[in-house]
């Protein structure tokens, strides 16, 4: 696997992992000293990612991440995406409504042989 699928994988797994109540992996493709930023202050490390998000994000509905660019320089690699996130229809029907959608502002490096989040900063459009 080249690094671009590779950062691609791991674009992939931040997703179904968090929309599968798996983070005690998701947190692993973050860096140790990793940021994450969507706006209401910017959680620094491991441990305050993930004390925030399994507090205020429970797993629910599905998000797609798509349309990457990603530009790789030696052991580090930018990456913005598009985000569409996705709840169930509340009516009990079958389907899903857009919840929100936006881009994903990442910072990779390389850590050994995998990619992990340095920084993610998610710019939600309203």
């Amino acid at each position: 696997m080249n690094d671009e699928e590779a950062i691609r994988r791991a674009l992939a797994l931040l997703c179904q992992l968090r929309d599968q109540d798996r983070y005690d992996e998701w947190i692993d493709l973050f860096a140790p000293d990793g940021t994450f930023d969507y706006g209401v202050g910017v959680f620094t490390g491991r441990d305050a990612i993930l004390a925030h998000v399994t507090e205020y994000f429970p797993a629910y509905g599905k998000h797609l991440c798509l349309n990457s660019v990603i530009d790789i320089d030696g052991d580090e690699a930018s990456v913005m995406s598009d985000f569409v996130k996705l709840h169930p229809l509340g009516d009990g029907t079958t389907g899903f409504e857009v919840a929100a959608a936006g881009r994903y502002d990442d910072r990779f490096a390389r850590d050994g042989k995998a990619w992990r989040v340095r920084a993610r900063t998610v710019l939600i459009e309203r």
